[in-house]
């Protein structure tokens, strides 16, 4: 059995069906964390909405992630939370209020610098294109394995991520990977995670 690690993002832009309802689907399917990201709702909406989403993960047993406001993980007991790279660097305290505190990295430098500031894990990328980035070349696997030895923390490859490029992304030292725009946009969400499934413990 793979220990390779499945997360899930929202993102409202890429989903078909109401954010309520796609959260829901997540939860019940086999991922290992959402991360709530909804970046266009001020502080007190998002608050709103997670504290919705907290009761569905409980059900399910699932970790919730917040992202961005450290003020909800205090509101909600709730102390994980992700953050984008210049938000830690301008509020480096923050790593004294969370018990869970990932940081998106975009180069060597940054994943080396967040590590340095406390974080407890990274996503790194984008590895392969995606529609989150169009026109845009992927970091690729080199990367991903370059930031992978950089630091001794766990780290999560994003973007565009499939079923047929998982295991490389596996074998560059990944401990996991993050869906956000395949998974958001599916018709299935729980099948495309069951495939992904698959192929880690084949590959395992």
């Amino acid at each position: 059995m793979s220990t390779f690690k499945l997360l899930a993002i929202t993102d409202r832009d890429s989903c078909p069906e109401d954010l309520e309802r796609r959260i829901l689907r997540l939860a019940a399917s086999d991922i290992d964390a959402l991360i709530l990201r909804v970046k266009d709702l001020p502080p007190q909406a998002y608050l709103t909405l997670a504290e919705q989403t907290l009761d569905l993960c409980r059900q399910q047993q699932l970790p919730l992630i917040l992202h961005r406001f450290a003020d909800a993980c205090h509101q909600l007991n709730n102390y994980a939370l992700h953050l984008s790279y210049p938000q830690l660097v301008q509020q480096p305290q923050v790593r004294l209020q969370i018990q869970l505190l990932g940081v998106s990295v975009h180069s060597l430098a940054e994943a080396r610098q967040a590590a340095a500031l406390g974080a407890d894990y990274l996503i790194a990328g984008h590895i392969f294109p995606t529609t989150c980035k169009r026109g845009l070349t992927g970091r690729g696997l080199e990367f991903l394995h370059a930031v992978c030895s950089a630091v001794t923390i766990p780290v999560y490859a994003i973007g565009g991520i499939t079923p047929a490029n998982i295991g490389r992304v596996q074998k560059a030292g990944a401990s996991g990977a993050c869906l956000m725009s395949s998974l958001m946009a599916s018709t299935d969400p729980a099948k495309l995670v069951q495939l992904l499934r698959q192929t880690l413990n084949h590959n395992a």
